[in-house]
Order: C-alpha cells, then structure tokens, then sequence
C-alpha cells in the first residue's frame, strides 16, 4: 500500500473527543488511572529515585507535573520522568504484541495537555489515539519473534518495544498540540527516525536487567514530545516514513510486515479496547501461570506452608533463564522470575511495590517457597505462533502443578487476569481502584491514614470524570497527595 504515513497522520491530527465513543473514553480513563497509580508506585524505588533526581538535575520551565517530584518541570521532563516511573515495577498495561505503551502515550498527552492548558476532553482524545497509533504500528510489524516453517525458532535479529513506545508517545503528542495533517505528517518523520535501538535480543540473554528493561520509556515519550513539538515549529521530517521499500519497519529491523494490519478499522476499530491490566507487578507472559496458582489457591484453600513444590508450565518466551531464576538478585531481576511472583502470591503480599521491598526479598520464606519452584515448556504453547490473530496473542496458554496434601494440583489459563477479551479475566473498575489504591500505600480496600485516604479517592474521582474537567485538576490532586505522604 501507498499514503500509509499520510493516512494515519490525517486519523492523528483530525481525531475530536466527539469521534470517539463511549466505550473508548471509559477506557481512556481506566488506563490513565492505572498509568497514573503504577508511576505513583515506583516513586520510592532505586530506578524512581534516579529519574527524579535527574530531571531536577536537568531543570527547565515550570509546565507541568512530574509526579513523587516537589517541583513541576518542562514537558520533556515531566513525560519523561512520568513514563519511566510507570514501567519501573512493570505493573503497567501490556498491549497484545507484547509491548507496554501505556506508559508513554499517557505522560507525553498528559505533559503537554497541562503545557497548553487543555481540557480533560483534550486529553482523554489524545491518549485514546495515540494509543491506537502504537498498536497500530506493532501489529503491522508483527510479532517479535522468528518463525521457520511454522515454529518459533527464537527472537528476532532487531526489533523490540521501542518501537510502539515512541510512535505511541508520537501519536498522543501530535494529538493533544494540535497540529495539522502535514504537521503530524512530519513528526512521524522525526520521531521515527530518532526511535530508540532495539535491544530486544539483549534484554533476552541477560540475567542481570538494566534499570530500563528492553526500552526505557522515558526516553520514548522524550522522542514523541519532542518530534511533536519540532513539528509544530516547523521542523521537517520524512513525510513518508510508514511508505516504500524502506519504511519504517525495515529500518527497524521487523522481518515483515502487515499494511492490512495497520489500518484495519482505522477510527472505528479501537485498539485501546485490546489492552490488557496487570493485577501483578511483573512480566505479562508470568500472569497466565500465575491466574492458574492463585485460582488453584483460591479453589482449595492452600497455604503457602502446605505447598511442597510448584512446577510453572510456560510459554516458550517465558523459558529463558532469568524467567527460570529462583533467587534473583534485584527488583529488575524478580520481575521476570516465576518463582518470586508465585511466592508473593502465596503469602498474599500486596500485589505492588511491596513485591520487591527488601523485606520481602529477602524474606526466608519467601526465599524457601522460590526455591521449590521449576518452569518447564507448556505443551500448548509449543508453538506460540498458533495463538496470534492479526500481529496480536489473544490466549497464550500457562499453567501450574501444585504438589501439596499428597495429591497434585493442576491447572492451565488461555487467559490471564486482565485480558479484556474473557468475561472472567476483564479487569473490572473495582478491581482498578483496588490496585490504585495498593500503589499509592493503602490497602485493596481504601484504608489507610486518612489525610492519604481523602487525597487518593479525589485524585482517582478526578480521572474517571476527566472529561467535564480541566486537565490542571490533576496536577492539582497530585500534589495534594504528595503533601499526603503518598508511600509508593
């Protein structure tokens, strides 16, 4: 196909709150609220730490919030801090192509709405498409992954999340500044061109993670502000990047690619709909064992003490070592292993930044639990391709054996907690507020220091009623909660 990159700029630029319906703005707001809780989360980490202390370090113009931080920032600061703080515990959505852009897409709109005094309206229109142009983008270039003669055969060569991270962040900045079809067309170009390497493979091999996993986040909703913002300035970039022989999937390094896929339903079709919720702070492709354990748990009323071993059944991604790791060494680390987030779950820790809070890490029976746990292959997922429609998974089988009482356990899940696309795994709003509320330091139910109770009801209140509202109400809110002592 010809005029892609001119087509999704037009959707980009022309796309009103009026356009969107109903349940696309519901949803806009559930994953700000989510975005927002998981960035409010990291806040006390190492990882959360640094990129505060760095955006102080770089200063800039008071516009807008960044969040656990007392002083507000420029845009690129504040989309940057925000978006890095929102994957730090990788609690964050996870998109069916197995990417996160979330993250970005929320703080690059929210950034600039506060910079350009927008309306709610404004930013809920900006998250809903530029979440639409990250999705669109990765399933157009499909799965990371190599496949010969119908199998997995492992990663591909380039390629990584990156990727939809930066043409997310790109999608909702376009949006919410305002610009033009030909603006637009431009910061494709920019913001495509200087999209962050793909370091997927790295990421694969490694048992030690960098702070920033696969893709830092910030740096991704850095590019998207930034391009938009050059654009809108007059900047110019290549105007057919999503075109030709040499697109933007080529240069990226995906081994095909799929035209059809990338504007499938363009403006009817919503792909915000598609996302999944993390009900665990950990790698989306744990979760599918992990609804399995906890269903089991729930089931036959075990206790972690009973639990003489568990056997994690996984897909063929979820089976590198640091997935296998029974003591990891880190936060970064724990959020990849089976053994830790089956631990946690056992002993009922509060599913958020307690996960790796040093007394739980080092916990001795936390540690002792890790220890009977072992991953080995899913039949069912032998062949992960099998389970993808479009560029996208919509089930990937996982599943449990708990030896325990004498007798084995068993359970598999096609879906995980969080799929959309299961009346018994959607993410329900309460169950949205419930992890909101663990974030920010209270517990599933709302209870806590009433100073930080007022304050995180009237933040969350904000957000699911952000359309009839000016976006500086949420700044406004997060504010009040820092002087709450949100704990993170």
């Amino acid at each position: 196909m010809t005029g892609l990159t001119q087509r999704l700029a037009e959707f980009v630029a022309e796309t009103r709150f009026d356009h969107l319906p109903e349940a696309v703005v519901a949803e806009s707001k559930r994953l700000l609220l989510d975005t927002i809780g998981c960035a409010l989360g990291a806040v006390r980490t190492e990882s959360g730490r640094i990129a505060l202390e760095y955006v102080n370090m770089l200063g800039g113009m008071a516009s807008a919030t960044v969040i656990g931080g007392t002083t507000r920032s420029s845009a690129t600061n504040a989309a940057y801090a925000n978006a890095r703080l929102a994957n730090v515990l990788d609690a964050d959505d996870t998109f069916p192509t197995s990417t996160h852009f979330g993250n970005a897409t929320v703080f690059s709109a929210l950034a600039l709405a506060e910079m350009q005094a927008r309306s709610g309206r404004d930013l809920i229109t900006a998250i809903a498409v530029g979440f639409d142009l990250g999705a669109r983008i990765g399933s157009w270039m499909g799965a990371p992954m190599q496949i010969e003669n119908g199998r997995v055969i492992g990663w591909n060569e380039l390629g990584g999340p990156a990727a939809t991270i930066a043409w997310a962040a790109i999608g909702a900045a376009s949006n919410v500044l305002g610009l033009d079809a030909r603006q637009a067309n431009h910061a494709f170009g920019i913001g495509g061109a200087n999209s962050p390497q793909p370091t997927l493979r790295k990421w694969a091999e490694s048992d030690e993670q960098p702070m920033y996993k696969y893709a830092d986040a910030g740096w991704c909703a850095e590019v998207g502000v930034s391009a938009a913002l050059l654009a809108k300035l007059g900047s110019t970039g290549f105007k057919d990047f999503l075109d030709g022989e040499n697109a933007f999937w080529k240069t990226y390094g995906s081994p095909t690619h799929d035209d059809a896929a990338l504007l499938a339903g363009l403006g009817s079709h919503w792909q915000i709909l598609n996302t999944t919720y993390k009900p665990w702070p950990c790698c989306r492709w744990i979760h599918h064992p992990l609804t399995a354990f906890t269903r089991l748990m729930a089931e036959h009323e075990l206790r972690a003490g009973e639990i003489e071993r568990v056997t994690v059944r996984a897909n063929p991604f979820a089976l590198t070592r640091i997935f296998r790791e029974q003591q990891p060494a880190d936060m970064l680390s724990a959020e990849f292993s089976h053994a830790h987030a089956l631990a946690a779950a056992a002993f009922g820790v509060p599913p958020g930044p307690l996960w790796y809070a040093p007394e739980t890490m080092n916990d001795g029976s936390i540690a002792a639990f890790r220890s009977r746990v072992s991953v080995v292959a899913e039949p069912r997922s032998a062949n992960i391709a099998e389970w993808m429609t479009g560029g996208q998974w919509r089930g990937v089988p996982g599943g449990v054996d708990v030896h325990a009482r004498g007798r084995v356990f068993s359970a598999t899940a096609d879906h995980a907690l969080g799929d959309p696309w299961d009346p018994g795994t959607r993410f329900t709003d309460q169950a949205l507020r419930a992890k909101f509320n663990v974030m920010v330091g209270l517990d599933t139910h709302g209870e806590g220091a009433p100073a930080l109770v007022q304050a995180a009801n009237a933040l969350a209140d904000a957000v699911m009623n952000i359309e009839a509202l000016p976006v500086s109400c949420i700044a406004d809110h997060l504010q009040a909660l820092h002087e709450a002592g949100v704990r993170g």
